[in-house]
C-alpha cells in the first residue's frame, strides 16, 4: 500500500441555474456517474450547486434550506451506488439561528460531514454576510442533529472544520471560494498537518484577467509553496443573473497543472480526472525545510475517519497524468468569449426565439452584433468538435442548433437602421453592410414621421414646437430625446411581433448597445435605446471595445468592419451640415473616451472621491495637461455624474466584466440624488492655485 498510493480524481463545472433543483440535481448526478465511470474516487463540485450560488434574497426563505435538504437525500441514495467514491458538493445549512455556506461530503450511503465557510465575501457585486454566518470556531466540530423529516438513515453529523480521512489513509481538508483569497488560507494549515488533497468548491465570476490570478497566482501558486493535490471546481453559466460564471475547474499538484476544463465553454456539464501519485507530494514537501520545521510545531487538527477505500487499483503500469499549460486568454480575448456565452445562455433559458438589435452603424451597436456572431461561431463549434454528443446546450427551444455559425446568426439576429433626417449616409451603409457580414435579418426605416406626430400633439398643448436653433438648450435637448425614446418604442414593438411576419413563433430580446463609460456621466437617454432586456456591454469601456473590435477585424474576414472602427462616435441626433454629421460624443461630453476610462477606474474600484481623484490624475496626466485642465475634467466629470447618476437605478441588466461598472442593482451601491460638491471642488481649485503658484516660483 505504502508504495502504491495512487488515486484518480475529479473535478467538475455545472451550468446550473438558481432554485432549479430538479435540473441541478440532474447535473450534479450525471457529473458524478462520469466522474466514477472514469475511475474516479473524488468528484468535487462547485459551491452552493444544489440550489445555485446567486439565490440573493431567496436564502431568507426556509424553502431553499428545505429543498436542498431533499435533493441532498437523493444524492446520498445515489451514492450507495458508487462504491467508495467521495462526492463533495454545496448547500445552504442551518445551524442554531445563523445559515452557513457549506460543502457536504458523502460517501457510501453516508453524510461524512457538512463544513461551514469561514470567510464570507462582501467585495464588489457578493453580499454573502447577508444571508450566512462565518463559522468562527476554527477547527472544532460539533454533532449536527438531523431533522427526521429529510428521511436520512443516520441522526448526527459531523459539523465544522476537519480533516477527514478513508479507511486507506487519504486525507482531506476544504476550502470554499474567498478562503482561497485570503492572507492566510485553511490550505496552509491543512498542508502543514500534510493533507493529501484540499477541495476548494467555487462560485467565482469573471471580470477581465481575474482567471489568470486566479489559476496561476492562488491555484498554482499555494500548491507550489505547500505541495499537494489542489481541486478547484467552479460554476459555469449565468445562474440566473448579470455576472457569468467561466469555469476553468481544475486540477493542480505541487505547483503543477495536470487537468483544467477550458474557460467559457457552453456545455451544461464537464468533468476531468487525473490519475496522480501521493507519494509525490510526500517527497515534494519532504523537501522544504522551512515548512517541515513549520509542521512540527502546527496545532494538531481534528480527523473524522470515513467508510470507504479510495486509492486507485488499477495495475501499476497504468500512466500517471502529466502536466499541461494553463490556458490563458488575454483580457481581448476574453471579450469574445464572455459576453458571447452569456448571451447564448441567458437566451436558451429566456425561452426567447432570438436578439433584436438597433444597429446604428456606431461602434457599440457594432460590438453587441459582433458578439452574437461570436456567440454562433462559439456553439456551433462546440457542436462540430463534439459530434457523438447531445448537450442540451445545444438546443435552442427544443430543436437542436446546426453547424453553420451564419445560418443561425440569420435564424436569431433581427437587426434594424432607425435612422432619420439627422442620420448621415455612412452610418446607414455600415448598418447593412455589417448586418450583411455577419448574416443577420436586417431592415431599414426612416422614424421622422414619428417624431413629427409627437411633436404635432406636443403643439396642441403649449402652442409651438421646439426648435434645433434655440436659444434654449432644453428645446434642443427634447428634440434630441424625442428620437431617441422612439427608438425604444419601436425596439420592443419589433421584437414582440417582427416575427409573426417571418410566420416564426416567440418573441425577441431586446439588445442594449450603452457602454460603461457612457452610463458614468450618464450620455444617454433615459429610456431610450439603451433601455432593453440585457446589455452585453453594459459594464466594458469604450476603450475596451474599441480593441475588441480591432481584435475581431483582424481575425474574421469582415469587410465593412473597418469603416466603423476608424468612424467618430456620434448619436447622430442633431442636424446635419451639408449633409455631413456635426456632433462629437467626445466633444460634447467635454473628455475623451480613454479619459472616462481612467476616472472610472479610479472611482471604483480605486475608491477616489472628486479631491482624491483629482489629486490622482496629476500624478497621471501633468505635464500633458495643466493642474487647472485636469481640475476642471475632474469637476465636468463629477457633474455630469452627479446629474445623471439616477440614470443608473433603471440601467439594463448587464453582463459583468470589470469592477468599474456603475450597475447601481448589484455592483455600484451609492445615491442617485447628489449635492453640488462644492466643498470638494473648492478643494480642488485651491489645490489648483497653490500648485500653479509654486511651479511658477519653482521656475524663477
Amino acid at each position: 500500500m505504502a508504495w502504491n498510493r495512487r488515486i484518480n480524481v475529479a473535478v467538475c463545472t455545472v451550468n446550473n441555474w438558481v432554485l432549479d433543483f430538479v435540473g441541478n440535481k440532474e447535473r450534479i448526478l450525471k457529473t458524478c456517474q462520469e466522474a466514477y465511470e472514469n475511475g474516479a474516487h473524488v468528484r468535487l463540485g462547485p459551491e452552493l450547486e444544489i440550489c445555485g450560488y446567486g439565490c440573493s434574497d431567496h436564502y431568507f426563505e426556509l424553502d431553499t434550506e428545505w429543498h436542498s435538504w431533499e435533493i441532498l437525500r437523493e444524492i446520498v441514495e445515489e451514492s450507495i451506488k458508487l462504491k467508495d467514491m467521495l462526492i463533495v458538493t454545496g448547500m445552504p445549512v442551518r445551524y442554531k439561528l445563523g445559515l452557513y455556506n457549506c460543502l457536504v461530503s458523502v460517501a457510501n450511503g453516508k453524510i461524512i460531514n457538512i463544513c461551514p465557510k469561514i470567510a464570507l465575501c462582501d467585495d464588489d457585486i457578493y453580499r454573502e454576510s447577508r444571508y450566512f454566518i462565518s463559522w468562527k470556531h476554527g477547527f472544532k466540530i460539533v454533532d449536527y442533529e438531523l431533522d427526521p423529516s429529510y428521511g436520512f438513515e443516520q441522526k448526527t453529523v459531523p459539523f465544522g472544520r476537519t480533516i477527514i480521512t478513508s479507511l486507506d489513509g487519504v486525507s482531506f481538508g476544504f476550502e470554499i471560494c474567498e478562503e482561497l483569497w485570503t492572507a492566510k488560507s485553511p490550505s496552509v494549515d491543512y498542508a502543514l498537518q500534510g493533507v493529501d488533497i484540499i477541495c476548494n468548491a467555487s462560485g467565482s465570476h469573471h471580470v477581465l484577467g481575474k482567471s489568470h490570478q486566479r489559476i496561476n497566482q492562488l491555484v498554482l501558486g499555494a500548491t507550489r509553496k505547500l505541495g499537494g493535490i489542489y481541486l478547484y471546481s467552479n460554476h459555469r453559466g449565468c445562474d440566473g443573473d448579470r455576472v457569468y460564471y467561466d469555469g476553468m475547474s481544475s486540477i493542480v499538484q505541487n505547483g503543477k497543472l495536470y487537468a483544467q476544463i477550458n474557460q467559457f465553454d457552453i456545455e451544461e456539464t464537464c468533468v476531468v480526472t487525473s490519475l496522480l501519485d501521493l507519494n509525490d507530494t510526500t517527497t515534494f514537501r519532504a523537501k522544504i525545510s522551512s515548512s517541515c520545521q513549520e509542521s512540527s510545531r502546527s496545532e494538531m487538527l481534528p480527523t473524522i475517519h470515513f467508510d470507504a477505500k479510495l486509492l486507485d487499483h488499477s495495475p501499476p503500469s497504468t500512466p500517471l497524468a502529466k502536466p499541461i499549460r494553463t490556458r490563458q486568454r488575454s483580457e481581448v480575448d476574453e471579450l469574445c468569449h464572455g459576453p458571447p456565452a452569456w448571451l447564448w445562455n441567458y437566451l436558451r433559458r429566456s425561452k426567447a426565439s432570438g436578439f433584436f438589435l438597433p444597429l446604428s452603424g456606431g461602434q457599440d451597436s457594432t460590438a453587441v452584433a459582433l458578439m452574437v456572431r461570436l456567440m454562433c461561431e462559439k456553439v456551433t463549434q462546440a457542436i462540430r468538435d463534439n459530434p457523438d454528443r447531445d448537450d442540451p446546450a445545444y438546443y435552442l427551444n427544443g430543436k437542436k442548433v446546426g453547424t453553420d455559425p451564419g445560418k443561425l446568426c440569420n435564424e436569431i439576429l433581427y437587426t434594424c437602421y432607425m435612422g432619420s433626417e439627422n442620420s448621415s449616409q455612412e452610418t446607414r451603409n455600415a448598418s447593412a453592410s455589417l448586418a450583411d457580414d455577419i448574416g443577420a435579418n436586417h431592415s431599414s426605416i426612416l422614424i421622422d414621421v414619428a417624431v413629427r406626430a409627437i411633436l404635432t400633439i406636443f403643439e396642441t398643448s403649449f402652442k409651438f414646437i421646439p426648435s434645433f436653433f434655440s436659444d434654449d438648450n432644453r428645446e434642443i435637448m427634447s428634440l434630441q430625446n424625442v428620437q431617441a425614446r422612439i427608438r425604444m418604442v419601436l425596439a420592443y414593438l419589433y421584437a414582440q411581433a417582427s416575427l409573426i411576419y417571418y410566420k416564426k413563433p416567440g418573441g425577441l430580446l431586446v439588445l442594449g448597445t450603452s457602454n460603461v463609460d457612457e452610463s458614468l456621466v450618464g450620455y444617454l437617454t433615459k429610456y431610450d435605446n439603451s433601455s432593453a432586456d440585457i446589455n452585453p456591454i453594459g459594464s466594458i469601456s469604450k476603450h475596451d471595445l474599441r480593441e475588441f473590435l480591432s481584435y475581431v477585424n483582424e481575425s474574421h474576414s469582415f469587410q465593412h468592419l473597418q469603416w466603423i472602427i476608424d468612424s467618430i462616435p456620434t448619436a447622430e441626433l442633431r442636424p446635419l451640415v451639408e449633409g455631413k454629421v456635426v456632433q462629437s460624443d467626445e466633444e460634447e461630453i467635454g473628455l475623451t473616451y480613454n479619459e472616462l476610462s481612467v476616472i472610472g477606474r479610479l472611482r471604483r474600484p480605486g475608491c477616489r472621491g472628486p479631491y482624491g481623484l483629482f489629486m490622482r490624475l496629476i500624478t497621471c496626466w501633468y505635464p500633458q495637461y495643466t493642474y487647472a485642465e485636469i481640475g476642471e475634467k475632474v469637476i465636468r466629470f463629477y457633474k455630469r455624474y452627479a446629474i445623471n447618476r439616477h440614470k443608473a437605478t433603471i440601467s439594463t441588466p448587464a453582463y459583468h466584466a470589470n469592477a468599474y461598472s456603475n450597475d447601481d442593482h448589484r455592483n455600484d451601491h451609492r445615491p442617485f440624488l447628489y449635492p453640488d460638491f462644492e466643498y470638494q471642488f473648492n478643494k480642488i481649485r485651491k489645490s489648483v492655485e497653490e500648485l500653479t503658484a509654486d511651479e511658477k516660483n519653482t521656475s524663477h
